[in-house]
This record gives C-alpha cells, sequence and structure tokens, in this order.
C-alpha cells in the first residue's frame, strides 16, 4: 500500500513503504518493518473508521486519547450486540403463524360419553357383586385378600367387574340424530376408559365422519338417560354424563378431561377445530416415538403406554383401560389391584411425569368446545314424559331398581328401618297407655261419677221430699184452716159492710121519724136493727177467736187441721212444721209485724162501731130522737173501721198466712235449681267421659288395629322380605292411615280439652254437692224431724261435711285426670309415625314417572360446529443464519464503520505480515 507524498504531507502522515526499509545511509539488505510499523501504516489506511486519528503522528495527546476512548468504546458495543445476537440465534427462536382456514367440510370428532356412574344397582344386586362394589368404593374398610375372598372376588378381574354391571348404551341412548338422520346405540362402540365402560361416536373403527356445515342441524343431538335409579357406589358421585370430544387416534382421557354435563338440561356444545403444526429439534421439541401399544403417537398414548409397562413390571398386570398387546399385560385381578397396584399407583404416575420422554406431537388436532346449557323445556319434558309412559318397561325397571336401591343401600336401609323401629316402638307404648291406662281410668271415671251422683241424688231426693211435706202440711194443716174461718168468719164480717151501714143507719132514723107513730111497727124496727146488729157483733167475737186461734198457731207453731201427707203419719207433722218459718211469717217484715198484730185490735173496734150503732138505735127508740151529729161520726167510723179491717185482713194473709208457703216453694224452687246445676256439671262430665271412651274404643277398632297391621307389615319387610318398600309405602300412606291420624290427634286434643274439663268439673261438682249439702244441714225447721228420725248424716256440721266433701272429690281429681294419661306418647308416636309417613311419601313421590323424573334422569346433547373454519397454528423458525449476519454487519457498520471487506483486510493484514516475515527472514 502507497500513498503520494502530496497525500501523506496533506494528512501529516509518516511516510512509509517496504523501500523504506533499507539501512540508513546507503545499500545493503532489506529491513524488515516490525509489527507496529506494519499496524500503524494499516491504520493509516484501513476502513475502518477513527483507527488512523488514534496513531496519527504529530497530533496532540489528548486528542489521541479521546480517539481512542471513542474508538473502544464503539468497539465494546459492537461485541456486545454481536454476541448477543450469536446468543439469540443458538436459543433457536421460532415464531408462531395463526392462520383461519375455510374448508367446505370439517372432520368430526370422537365423541365417547360416560356415564357418571360407573354400575347398575340392579345388574350388581343380581350377580352378587353389590356389596363388593360398596365395599371397594365406600372406604369403609381396606380391601385385603380375606375380605375378598368373603366376596369370591380375589380372581375377578377389573374388565369383567366393570363390563358386567356397567349401564347399557341401549338404555343410556334414548334418541339420536346425526345431521338430522335417525341413529342409535349401534352407532356407538363401547371403550373401556379411566372413567369406567363409556360408549364412543365416530370411533376409529370406521369411517370418520365429516360435516358439511355449522349449527346444532349438522351435527350430533342425543337424548340420553342417565338412569339415575340404578345409582350407587361407585368411583363417581355425581349425576349426570361426562363428555370428551378428542381425535379417534388419542386414548379418551375421559376422567381428566370430560365436560360434566347434569341432567335435567338441554347441553349445547359448539365445536371450534385447531391444528397445530410443531418444530422438531433444534427449534422445537415435539417427536414421535413408536410402541407396540399403538399406532398412531399422542401424548396421552405415550405416557399411558409408559405406565402400563411400568405396571408390568411391578405387578405383572394392567388396568382396564390400558392399552395391550393381543391381550398382554393382563388385566389385574382384584387381588392385583388391591394387592399391588393400588399401593404403588401415585408412585409409578410420579416416576411416568419424571422418567417417561413423550414430547409433544408435531401434527395433532385440538377440539375447543363451548359449552352453554339451557333447562330442559316443558315441551321436551311432556314428550319425554309420554315416551316413557309408552315404554311399559322403563317403569317396571325403574321401580325393580329403586326396589334394589332400597335394600341394598346401607343408609337407606337403616333409616327406613331405625324410622320402623321406632315407630313400631311409640305405638306399643301408646296402645298400652291407650288400651289400658286411659281406658280403665275412663271406666273408672264414670263409675265413680255415677256413684256420687246416685248419692248425691239420693240425699236431695229426701230433702226434696221433706220441701214438699213441709209445703203441704202448711197449706192443708195452717192455711187451708184460715181458708175455712175465711168461709165461716173473716169474709162475712166485713162482707157489704157499706150497704150494712147505710141500712142500719137509714133505720135508727126511721126511728126517730115522728111520722113513725105505730107503737108495733116501731118496736118491730128495733128489733131488726138491734138483732142485726148483735148478730155481726157475734160475728166479730167468732172472727176474733179465730184470729187469735191462726195467730197463737202460727207464733207456736203448731197445726190447726192433720192432714196427712201421703203415707206419712198425722203424728209425725208436728216434726216437720215449719216453726221458726211460720213465727217468722209475723214479723218477717215491717208488714207482716204491723198488720199481724193490728187484725185483732181492728176486728174489735169494727165490734165497737156496731156496739154504738146499737146505743144510737136504743136512744132513738127510747126517745125518738138522734143526735146528727152522733150519726154522722158513728156512720164515718163504721165506714172507715169496715175498710181497715179489710186491708188489714189482706195484709195479714199476704204477709203472715201465706209466706211460709211461699217460702218453701221458693226453697223447693231454689233446691231444684241446685239440683239442676248440679245435673248439668255431672251430664257435662259424663258426657265428656262417655265421648272419651266411644272414641277411644272406636280408634281402637278403627285406626290402632290399622296401625299394628301396617306394622307388622313393614316388620316383615325385613324379617321376612315378602313385601316391596312400595307396598308398605302404600299401607302406610294409604287415606285410611291418615283419616286415622286424624282421629288419634283429635282424641288426643279432646283428651286434654275434655279432661281439662272433667278436671276442674270435680271442683264445681264439690261446690254444687256441698251447695246441696248445705241446704240440707242448714235447715232449722228440719232438725226436729231430723232428730225424731236420727238423720245423723243430716245433723253434722256443714262445714266439715264441706271439707270432707272437698278432699274426696281432690282426690277423685288427681285420680281421674286424664290431661296427662298420655304424657308425651302421642306426640312422640305421631312424630316418629310422621317421619316415618314422610320417607314413604317421599319414595312414592320418586316412584313416580313424572316430571321430576325426567328432570333427574334424562338430558338432551347437541354437538355441532359453530364455525366453518379452523386455525391452524404452526411454528416457523424464527432467527437463521443470514439473519445473524445481517445483525452483526450492521451492528459492525453502525458503530465502527466495518464491513465483512473490514474484516478482510484484517485477516489479509495479519496473514500478508505474517507470511512477508516468514519469506523474508533471512533478507
Amino acid at each position: 500500500m502507497q500513498m503520494t507524498n502530496g497525500n501523506n504531507e496533506k494528512l501529516g502522515m509518516v511516510e512509509f513503504s517496504h523501500n523504506a526499509s533499507l539501512p540508513e545511509g546507503g545499500k545493503g539488505k532489506r529491513r524488515t518493518p516490525t509489527w507496529c510499523e506494519v499496524w500503524v501504516d494499516f491504520t493509516q489506511n484501513t476502513t475502518i473508521h477513527g483507527l488512523r486519528f488514534v496513531w496519527m503522528q504529530h497530533a496532540f495527546l489528548a486528542r489521541k486519547l479521546l480517539w481512542l476512548v471513542l474508538v473502544m468504546g464503539c468497539a465494546c458495543v459492537m461485541s456486545y450486540q454481536i454476541i448477543d445476537r450469536i446468543i439469540y440465534y443458538y436459543d433457536y427462536p421460532v415464531t408462531v403463524n395463526v392462520n383461519v382456514n375455510f374448508n367446505k367440510t370439517l372432520l368430526f370428532p370422537s365423541i365417547t360419553i360416560c356415564n357418571q356412574n360407573s354400575f347398575r344397582a340392579t345388574r350388581a344386586a343380581e350377580l352378587g357383586r353389590y356389596r363388593l362394589l360398596e365395599a371397594m368404593f365406600t372406604g369403609r374398610e381396606e380391601l385385603n385378600t380375606s375380605v375378598l375372598d368373603h366376596f369370591n372376588a380375589s380372581d375377578v378381574t377389573l374388565d369383567e367387574l366393570y363390563l358386567s354391571v356397567a349401564h347399557d348404551k341401549h338404555d343410556l341412548i334414548v334418541d339420536c340424530q346425526w345431521q338430522n338422520m335417525k341413529c342409535g346405540p349401534e352407532n356407538f362402540t363401547e371403550i373401556l376408559t379411566d372413567h369406567g365402560v363409556c360408549f364412543t361416536f365416530n370411533s376409529n373403527h370406521g369411517q370418520p365422519l365429516y360435516v358439511l356445515s355449522t349449527g346444532a342441524e349438522y351435527g350430533l343431538k342425543l337424548t340420553l338417560n342417565v338412569e339415575q335409579y340404578e345409582y350407587m357406589p361407585g368411583p363417581h358421585d355425581a349425576a349426570g354424563v361426562k363428555m370428551l370430544l378428542h381425535d379417534s387416534k388419542e386414548f379418551p382421557g375421559v376422567a381428566e378431561l370430560g365436560l360434566a354435563m347434569p341432567t335435567g338440561t338441554h347441553a349445547y356444545v359448539g365445536i371450534q377445530v385447531v391444528q397445530i403444526e410443531n418444530l422438531p429439534e433444534p427449534h422445537g421439541d415435539c417427536a414421535s416415538q413408536s410402541s407396540p401399544y399403538y399406532q398412531d403417537y399422542s401424548y396421552d398414548n405415550c405416557q399411558m403406554a409408559c405406565l402400563t409397562g411400568l405396571l408390568e413390571d411391578t405387578c405383572g398386570c394392567r388396568n382396564h383401560f390400558m392399552p395391550h398387546t393381543l391381550g398382554a399385560p393382563p388385566i389385574c385381578t382384584l387381588e392385583q389391584y388391591y394387592g399391588c397396584y393400588m399401593k404403588v399407583i401415585d408412585e409409578l404416575k410420579q416416576r411416568v411425569r419424571e422418567d417417561c420422554a413423550c414430547p409433544v406431537p408435531c401434527d395433532f388436532l385440538i377440539f375447543d368446545p363451548a359449552l352453554s346449557f339451557a333447562t330442559t323445556s316443558v315441551f321436551a319434558t311432556d314428550r319425554l314424559l309420554a315416551a316413557a309412559w309408552r315404554s311399559g318397561d322403563l317403569g317396571e325397571r325403574y321401580l325393580a331398581a329403586m326396589e334394589t336401591t332400597q335394600r341394598m343401600e346401607r343408609i337407606k336401609l337403616s333409616r327406613f328401618q331405625a324410622l320402623e323401629r321406632d315407630a313400631q316402638l311409640r305405638l306399643h307404648n301408646l296402645s298400652d297407655v291407650m288400651l289400658r291406662g286411659v281406658k280403665d281410668t275412663i271406666e273408672r271415671a264414670e263409675v265413680t261419677l255415677g256413684e256420687v251422683s246416685n248419692a248425691t241424688h239420693s240425699v236431695w231426693d229426701r230433702k226434696h221430699y221433706l220441701y214438699r211435706w213441709q209445703a203441704y202440711h202448711v197449706q192443708k194443716n195452717f192455711i187451708r184452716a184460715r181458708d175455712a174461718m175465711d168461709e165461716r168468719t173473716f169474709d162475712y164480717l166485713a162482707m157489704g159492710f157499706q150497704e150494712i151501714g147505710n141500712l142500719t143507719a137509714s133505720r135508727i132514723w126511721a126511728l126517730a121519724d115522728p111520722n113513725v107513730t105505730s107503737p108495733g111497727a116501731r118496736e118491730a124496727l128495733y128489733l131488726t136493727v138491734v138483732t142485726s146488729l148483735h148478730a155481726k157483733m157475734d160475728l166479730c167475737d167468732r172472727a176474733l177467736d179465730n184470729y187469735t186461734q191462726l195467730y197463737s198457731a202460727y207464733f207456736n207453731g203448731t197445726p190447726i187441721f192433720r192432714y196427712k201427707f201421703v203415707r206419712e203419719l198425722r203424728n209425725d207433722n208436728v216434726f216437720v212444721t215449719p216453726t221458726h218459718l211460720l213465727h217468722t211469717a209475723l214479723n218477717h217484715n215491717s208488714y207482716a209485724l204491723k198488720y199481724g198484730a193490728r187484725l185483732g185490735t181492728d176486728i174489735e173496734r169494727f165490734r165497737d162501731t156496731l156496739a154504738r150503732f146499737v146505743q144510737l138505735a136504743t136512744q132513738a127508740f127510747d126517745n125518738g130522737t138522734v143526735d146528727t151529729e152522733d150519726m154522722y161520726h158513728a156512720d164515718v167510723q163504721f165506714m172507715w173501721r169496715g175498710r181497715r179491717y179489710l186491708h188489714s185482713k189482706s195484709t195479714f194473709d199476704e204477709e203472715c198466712i201465706e209466706y211460709p208457703l211461699r217460702v218453701l216453694e221458693d226453697r223447693m224452687t231454689s233446691f231444684e235449681r241446685l239440683l239442676r246445676n248440679y245435673d248439668d256439671i255431672m251430664t257435662e262430665s259424663l258426657r265428656n267421659i262417655v265421648s272419651l271412651k266411644a272414641s277411644l274404643a272406636d280408634l281402637e277398632d278403627s285406626i290402632l288395629t290399622r296401625l299394628n297391621h301396617s306394622m307388622r307389615l313393614a316388620s316383615d319387610y325385613f324379617t321376612v322380605g315378602n313385601l316391596s318398600k312400595l307396598e308398605i309405602a302404600r299401607e302406610l300412606t294409604s287415606q285410611n292411615i291418615y283419616v286415622g291420624i286424624s282421629d288419634l290427634k283429635v282424641f288426643f286434643q279432646s283428651l286434654r280439652s275434655r279432661g281439662q274439663k272433667v278436671y276442674d268439673n270435680w271442683d264445681k261438682i264439690a261446690e254444687a254437692t256441698n251447695a246441696i249439702w248445705q241446704v240440707v244441714i242448714d235447715d232449722e225447721d228440719m232438725l226436729e224431724y231430723y232428730t225424731y228420725k236420727n238423720m245423723t248424716h243430716f245433723l253434722r256440721n256443714a262445714t266439715e261435711v264441706a271439707m270432707e266433701n272437698r278432699e274426696v272429690f281432690n282426690d277423685y281429681r288427681q285420680e281421674f285426670d286424664f290431661r296427662f294419661l298420655i304424657g308425651s306418647s302421642d306426640s312422640l308416636f305421631l312424630k316418629s309415625l310422621q317421619d316415618l309417613m314422610s320417607d314413604m311419601e317421599g319414595y312414592l313421590q320418586t316412584s313416580v314417572i313424572g316430571t321430576d323424573f325426567i328432570r333427574e334422569n334424562f338430558l338432551q346433547l347437541d354437538v355441532f360446529y359453530r364455525e366453518k373454519s379452523y386455525e391452524q397454528i404452526t411454528q416457523q423458525i424464527g432467527y437463521d443464519e443470514f439473519a445473524l449476519l445481517c445483525d452483526i454487519g450492521g451492528s459492525m457498520g453502525l458503530f465502527v464503520g466495518a464491513s465483512v471487506l473490514s474484516i478482510g483486510e484484517l485477516i489479509d493484514l495479519f496473514l500478508h505480515h505474517s507470511v512477508y516475515r516468514f519469506t523474508h527472514r533471512d533478507a
């Protein structure tokens, strides 16, 4: 490389060439330039920017240092970026392309459907494997050889167990439509999966299916019956189905990847297919492996094959859903399953995750579901219900399954048995209380009430008889005497006294009339007047004697007449005479006191007026004159005393003579009222007791007999086993039982309410009885008769009798207290029976194929493509060699102004100078 002097001088550079290598001062051998000289010469001519300023001659040191810093800084940045790009290149980055493609047809996935419950209860019971499966999946005890031998199941293989008691696809698949064409169970392939026995549509055993369009009409429509009534203990507890969309080449891992769908819904599964293309190493990790267990590689197939191999090495068998080659390895027996498989499976799964190399497939499909639900419509429910009714065998199978599950499920059986035993015990206790305690107490209470009533009636009858005797005695032997006196004296005494007074006065005036001159006529007139007046005066004397006798009879209680009462002796009248009452009649009030004593005086004064008329008549006869004033006063006084006598007589009769009879009649009326009150109380008590007795007899003949019969049938269900639970349920929930329970409740309520009335009535009976006894004992007008007849029970103290009666009746009240005879036996029995009947009602409700049955067992499923496109996800190399060189060249040009040729210059410098020094080392 050479440059002109002009240029050198212009740039301020040192002129250098190979000729300048000669020794100073003359000719001789050429001198080989040093590396430093060569480098300086290179820096002045290279295309790399900045180097020439670092080794520029005659430049300031500061300028050189500045350029050195700049060159080194850019070189570092360039080196960092180049190294980073090289590292990135060896990371083998990839890019992912997502393309949305449209096809006229799309591959429909395989659909594997599994019942959430793996076993059928009726089939398991028929084969005698229900208890075995229950022991396997309830976890109550650890299964070992002895337990398996107990079930005679040690050599039973898993596939045999699952297949023998699995749900049948003909029962599961009620209706099937593929693109609006009829399909059925025959289009499904039975397969053993990790979820049990399942059924696959569009399996790899036939031609793959394609869809022409999107929407439910161009997909698969299913109506499924999960037979929840057949459910029993198993590996899964949910109700419904599990569905998995998968490539037909892949193992259907339903247990882990399946979609759960409940009953009573219409599920819509819209599919979006995704195609995945991965890169192999070094840019990716996709690969495929060959295995004797599968033809098409997938990640799940690989892992399952690896796990199968480990199990074969460890236990010498495999699970029923694992792959095999011509049956090898064999499926585990239950003895191997529990003796080895269950003990090592977790450890082996961990080894699979750690040791088994299962790369991602380079090309595979993913079916991405979008799930939505709708409640099954009323129309669809009615349609399914009608179809269920048309299928008579469904109802029979349903009832048979219910009966089997009720007998085989320990919880249900134990609950039913506990309810039956409790109701049986409560019924026995209640019957014992009702038919012994209550019935006996009611009958004794009825007898006791009758005896008490008879005893009280006997007392009342005796006293009422005495009342009637007294009333008769007073009426006949006292008042009847007054009546006789009235007829003879009292009524005639004042009869026509006004006419008598006027007649007497006119005759007296006639005697004084001077015109009457005939002596004979005057004498005859005088004798007539005086005779009539003396006759009336004599009547007054006899009336006064009668009054005195009558007053004395009442005052002393001495009867005037001697009438006898019925068959009683006349001499006994004196002992029943109400002496005190008769005496009281004369002074019981102011009228009796006043007019009873005044009547005699009024008779005497009436007689005195008659005597005054006699004097005036004699004066007129003898003298022929009459004092007008005396005559006037005598006439007025006669009239006044006649009226006074009549008033006193009527008052005496009303207030004195008839008063005892009225009192006795009032006493009898009051006494009769006491008896009516007593009888009302007693009748009410007896009516309550008789009603309870009749109700109890009716219950004994009806509901108690029916309940005992029903309980015997329920007991036979467990001991004999000749009846179904449905028959027991119908018997226990019959209308007769409900009516009988209602009658029982009414009886218990009536027993307490009527018992309360009877309980309260004992106090009322005591009060009513004491009221009767008090009247009997406190009647002072009968004490003489009681004493005469030695009626000691009537001569007792009324207070003592009342206390004695209260004590007796209180004992009766406590002895015949119906309220607490039942105690809590009725509520305990009714609660127990109600629990049993509620259980039976629930069983009956579940036994009816109705709307609830459809919702609990049926579901509808539509599987379809929601879009007629699919995503294609492809991995591509994201950074190749050319991109690396471009990034390196860019960094060199950006930071140091170099290029690929600059690298060539550096290489040329070192190679050329090294060769030159080697070839000219002897020069």
